[in-house]
């Protein structure tokens, strides 16, 4: 471990360890049913980031009107939380079968693309089935590499990482922090090199524009396609009918005579356009909703005062998977 752990951390940790061996001793349909619980005491009482995703619900859609996104944005609280109480109870057997079962669309393409040597540069957007994703590769016969950001307690840092390692050693992790020859080293051993767009570089990324507003795209993936010829795709995951999805595309690109800030901004434009049809489809399943995306300031995001009708008054709710141990 190469960052020291603090008193602090080692608190977090066992906090984190406790809860996480508390939770696993309840079955599936309990966890889900207090996840969801919580979601929903979320919503009520402590929304967090409401100002971020009311704004960002905005610009995704921004004909919709003020109680169609509040009722939108119910159903995103109720699932973001389900969501992370799933990430600590992924190993159990049910959910190992979901992620073997997934349903993976454009996989051909994607492993003749790696059979190329040249690595391959897999972007993707913050969805709420995150883990599931990285267990899939873990899983999976290609050769993956993660770019992520390390969190600021080593210990956890580091539980996370082991959790991954439950469904295989396949994915590597390599810190957001590497400086852009880890990230070529990775594509010149011919591995996929998976990289989030959907997170703000203000003031250094390109200005790429994203649902219709200027969005400060990170200019990474865009630099390592001009620097390596590397293909370029996409990658969507998510929940459907029961299933968990993953979906990639390549990004058609065409020759580029010099690496230059056109160069870069066309290619960012290219990469992160597709994923605006995915969030529209599935918007309670896009963790980015949370992100400061499109601006920093605070004038950005009006304080936002929500009626008691706003906070009870709400559509049906679909049932969400049942899952049994």
């Amino acid at each position: 471990m190469s960052r020291s752990a603090t008193y602090k951390h080692w608190l977090e940790y066992a906090a984190l360890r406790t809860t996480v061996f508390l939770l696993n001793l309840l079955p599936v349909w309990l966890i889900l049913l207090l996840c969801k619980g919580l979601g929903y005491i979320a919503w009520v009482a402590f929304p967090f980031r409401l100002k971020i995703t009311y704004r960002n619900i905005s610009n995704v859609f921004p004909k919709k009107s003020h109680s169609e996104k509040i009722r939108l944005l119910h159903r995103v609280y109720l699932e973001v939380c389900q969501t992370f109480g799933l990430v600590f109870i992924l190993h159990r057997k049910n959910f190992i079968e979901t992620i073997r079962k997934a349903k993976i669309t454009g996989l051909q393409e994607l492993k003749q693309a790696v059979a190329q040597n040249k690595g391959v540069i897999l972007t993707t957007c913050h969805a709420c089935w995150f883990e599931a994703y990285f267990a899939w590769f873990n899983m999976s016969d290609l050769p993956t590499t993660l770019i992520y950001q390390k969190q600021g307690n080593p210990l956890t840092d580091a539980f996370f990482i082991r959790q991954r390692s439950h469904f295989g050693n396949n994915l590597e992790h390599l810190s957001s922090k590497a400086k852009m020859p880890a990230y070529e080293d990775a594509l010149n051993r011919g591995r996929l090199l998976i990289v989030s767009l959907d997170q703000s570089y203000a003031p250094y990324g390109t200005p790429a524009h994203f649902f219709n507003e200027k969005f400060d795209c990170a200019k990474g993936s865009a630099v390592l396609h001009l620097r390596t010829k590397a293909p370029v795709f996409t990658s969507v995951y998510y929940m459907k009918d029961d299933c968990l999805h993953i979906d990639f595309a390549k990004v058609e690109l065409p020759q580029y005579s010099a690496i230059d800030e056109a160069a870069i901004n066309d290619i960012s434009n290219r990469a992160l356009k597709p994923y605006e049809a995915f969030i529209r489809r599935y918007p309670e399943q896009w963790f980015g909703l949370f992100h400061r995306l499109w601006s920093k300031e605070k004038k950005y995001y009006p304080p936002l005062r929500r009626t008691l009708k706003d906070i009870f008054s709400h559509r049906k709710i679909a049932d969400k998977p049942k899952y049994h141990d």
